[in-house]
């Protein structure tokens, strides 16, 4: 392993699994790998994701360090102002289906790693110091080394189109399904957990058995192994159903520890973070869950894939599930907008820059914040505050910062407003409701993407590592346990 005397990482990142929903399956003695990991090692249930707390711009944050400002990846879909057009990495099939199946490919698997991605991830920089990354199914990937399309059906559009290119950037040790993999494991395919009715092969028993494989062989000083299911069950069966699959991740767990020689041997050998990227919101049971955009903000409001600043078309609105981008056109009283929406139903807060500030109002209140000489939060940042405190539910007490309903409300908030991507205006669902998605559809039990804790708080579950306080600091976690320093580098030729 490339003679590095650091413990190898195994890094699982479970998509959406609530802090509770698992605490919940491991008393009830339904998750005795993940259990026993927890006891072993360190359980931090109340740790923190970013703003957006949306998938994109999470798994970015776990694989840069950076907040989604300085990582460029904000959320699902995005308007980019040069390109006059939406920018859609991956959503519910209708949004998938009216953007156009082959953009939302090209967008997802290559745009938003090689051109859209402005911080250097885990795999580069540690690529750069001679340490081998391994990563599995994880969307945020990109390395310095070249992995050539292997699915025969995707080849031939890329062979003779311009959206699909014939091979991505990855760590050495790169496996996403049929797509793409370094060598063939025999999990390829319809005789394996490939083939079209198993998400040629994204899914999560294939991510298990590539990972148990990698483990088995010690192929790599950093195995980055990704689970997604339980985020979408969350969606359209509600977090009971959650808790549920639990049982089956852990198993999957379970298998991958036994490689290595059972858990305690694996906890022996191996430094291991387990973590969730977001968390969910259970939604209404009715059809007031969704808030329309378009009605609420008015005549000269579009929201769509196809949208874009045309004569009479005044906002554009980009949902991304319990978060919304809101881009105005010239001319537009920004004031007016912020007022009328935070007057509808089920829009929590608003949030937004000025003259160097961060704004965020809620219930009337309104406080304006930025990093400077003032109160510390936990992590030692300085704040300087301007307004009422309740805004986002904050107390300062012996120049200390305490958060309520709102984790880490402004570093989190500063981490998102700071971005043109991010609109005029970023908006924060009430729990219990969701903005939907850009097809103007919206998932049925449960969604994310809000700065309510509810969204927000995750798991970090480590042994061999300091358990993280927030997402972003897995990354510098795991650079400073191999040696290589722990801040991350933004690419600054990269940011547009």
């Amino acid at each position: 392993m490339n003679g590095i005397t650091s413990k190898p990482v195994l890094l699982l990142v479970l998509d959406g699994i609530r802090p509770d929903v698992l605490r919940a399956a491991i008393k009830e003695g339904d998750a005795p790998a993940l259990g026993f990991l927890a006891e072993r090692g360190e359980a931090v249930w109340d740790a923190v994701s970013v703003f957006p707390s949306i998938t994109p711009a999470a798994t970015a944050a776990i694989a840069t360090g950076a907040a989604p400002a300085e990582s460029g990846i904000l959320g699902h879909a995005w308007y980019d102002r040069e390109e006059e057009r939406v920018v859609v990495y991956g959503a519910m099939r209708d949004t998938v289906i009216s953007t156009g199946p082959i953009k939302v490919f090209h967008n997802n698997v290559w745009r938003m790693n090689r051109d859209d991605l402005h911080a250097e991830t885990l795999f580069e920089t540690l690529d750069e110091r001679g340490i081998d990354g391994a990563c599995v199914n994880f969307p945020v990937r990109r390395g310095p080394h070249e992995h050539p399309v292997r699915l025969r059906s995707v080849k031939r559009v890329a062979d003779r189109g311009v959206l699909l290119g014939t091979s991505v950037g990855g760590p050495k040790e790169y496996f996403m399904g049929d797509l793409f993999y370094s060598r063939d494991t025999g999990l390829h395919g319809r005789t394996g957990a490939g083939g079209i009715r198993r998400s040629v092969g994204i899914n999560d028993a294939y991510a298990a058995g590539v990972g148990a494989m990698l483990l088995r062989e010690k192929a790599a000083p950093l195995t980055l192994v990704y689970f997604f299911k339980g985020d979408s069950i969350a969606h359209h069966k509600g977090l009971a159903a959650q808790q549920e699959y639990v049982a089956t991740l852990d198993g999957y767990v379970a298998a991958m520890f036994e490689v290595a020689g059972g858990p305690e041997r694996a906890l022996e050998e191996y430094a291991v973070l387990a973590l969730s990227d977001h968390g969910h919101t259970p939604l209404l049971p009715n059809r007031h869950r969704y808030v329309r955009l378009r009605r609420i903000l008015g005549e000269g409001t579009e929201v769509g894939s196809r949208a874009r600043f045309e004569p009479g078309v005044k906002i554009l609105a980009v949902p991304n599930g319990r978060s919304a981008f809101l881009y105005l056109a010239d001319g537009v009283n920004c004031e007016k907008v912020i007022a009328n929406a935070l007057s509808r139903r089920g829009v929590d807060l608003a949030a937004w820059s000025q003259g160097g500030w961060g704004v965020v109002r809620r219930l009337g209140r309104e406080l304006r914040f930025r990093p400077g000489w003032g109160s510390l939060d936990a992590s030692g940042r300085a704040w300087e505050l301007e307004g009422d405190l309740r805004a986002v539910e904050i107390e300062v007490e012996d120049g200390e910062v305490r958060y309520g309903e709102y984790p880490d409300a402004l570093e989190r908030l500063w981490g998102c407003l700071r971005s043109p991507r991010s609109g005029d205006v970023v908006l924060s669902a009430t729990p219990g409701y969701t903005f939907g998605e850009l097809s103007q559809t919206f998932h049925e039990q449960s969604d994310h993407g809000s700065l309510h804790a509810s969204d927000s708080n995750v798991f970090v579950l480590a042994s061999g590592v300091a358990a993280p306080r927030r997402i972003t600091d897995v990354t510098p976690t795991l650079l400073a346990h191999f040696g290589a320093g722990g801040l991350p580098v933004i690419a600054e030729d990269r940011v547009s």
